[in-house]
């Protein structure tokens, strides 16, 4: 999709907890650590996600300039348990921040839960001339018994933490130019499996166990399938984000690329290849200390190019998301100063 309306991220932050484990403390090997994709990960010593996303949130409205009353819109979006069982998450967000008027609702999309709602978020302030701002949080606690973070999945381990974005029609930060979305429903097995529907959660194991699930996939040849739909989606996502921005691939002004947080082997496979085959930009690795922030990765790598300051006024930006299910985005963004 292309905006047309001058839509600007205002902000982006991350909100990690100070608390590291590293691959070694985790007692994994040198083989395990390297395909996990990174060396040590935040850890949450008891913050749940959504406390960890109103604390994202708290920066990100300040570092924007948006008062919480000015907040029209509260998505938040996370992949894992959020500290209760019937409740919802997002309007927990809103009231803690104080946006006491706004619209708030969740997104729960695997990994790809935080790029849908930013997505969703710029598609309302596009469409709604009401909506002054959107806020966009995630918030995921990756913690034991559920879950095993450094071996609960294939090549990835999972970091706790929070993430936020302010959506605006003006200022300085980053402009939205274009969000290309695709899908594949057709692997959602991947993370079902063989599994029967159960009636209550963490009824076919504990802790979750992505592996087991992937192995059945296998064996019924859904990868075969995967690798063959997988490529095909990723790059047809690109160049629609890129014509629709009205970019050539070798634009020299495209500073850079940015891809979902997950292992060297999924990276290596699945993106690399074709993001260098189409990009001249430079894709990075942001990964390494934080691992994979479950619905949090797209926020934290916008946050990640503002607060080192990777581009230029004028500079542009790819931002490639995806998560199970399947679904994949493309975020084209350009620094503003005004």
């Amino acid at each position: 999709m292309r905006f047309g309306n001058v839509l600007t991220i205002r902000a982006a932050t991350t909100w990690l907890p100070p608390a590291r484990q590293s691959a070694d403390a985790a007692g994994l090997t040198a083989v395990e650590a390297a395909a996990a994709g990174a060396v040590e990960v935040p850890v949450s010593d008891g913050l749940s996600g959504p406390e960890m996303a109103v604390r994202a949130a708290r920066r990100a409205l300040t570092e924007a300039r948006v008062p919480p009353a000015e907040t029209d819109l509260v998505i938040h979006a996370w992949i894992h348990h959020q500290g209760h069982d019937f409740w919802s998450p997002a309007h927990y967000v809103a009231d803690q921040l104080g946006a006491s008027d706004a619209v708030a609702f969740g997104v729960q999309q695997m990994c790809h839960a935080g790029a849908m709602a930013l997505h969703t978020a710029a598609v309302r302030l596009e469409a709604d001339p009401s909506v002054r701002h959107a806020l966009v949080t995630t918030g995921d606690r990756f913690a034991a018994p559920g879950f095993d973070r450094w071996r609960g999945d294939y090549d990835a381990v999972f970091g706790d933490g929070g993430t936020a974005a302010v959506v605006g029609r003006s200022g300085p930060g980053l402009r939205i130019l274009s969000f290309a979305l695709g899908s594949a429903p057709e692997l959602e097995s991947m993370y079902r499996g063989r599994d029967e529907f159960a009636s209550a959660p963490l009824t076919h194991s504990v802790p979750i166990d992505a592996r087991r699930t992937k192995k059945a996939f296998l064996a019924d040849g859904g990868m075969a399938r995967f690798a063959e739909v997988g490529p095909a989606k990723v790059r047809a996502t690109l160049l629609a984000a890129l014509d629709e921005a009205g970019l050539e691939p070798d634009d020299p002004r495209i500073r850079c690329a940015t891809l979902s947080r997950l292992g060297p082997k999924t990276i290596d496979l699945l993106y690399l290849p074709i993001m260098q085959g189409v990009l001249k930009a430079e894709v990075l690795d942001l990964a390494g200390r934080t691992g994979h922030l479950g619905g949090g990765d797209a926020i934290a790598n916008l946050a990640d190019l503002w607060d080192r300051q990777l581009l230029a006024p004028g500079e542009f930006a790819i931002g490639f998301s995806g998560g199970g299910g399947f679904t994949w985005s493309c975020l084209v963004v350009q620094r503003v100063t005004d």
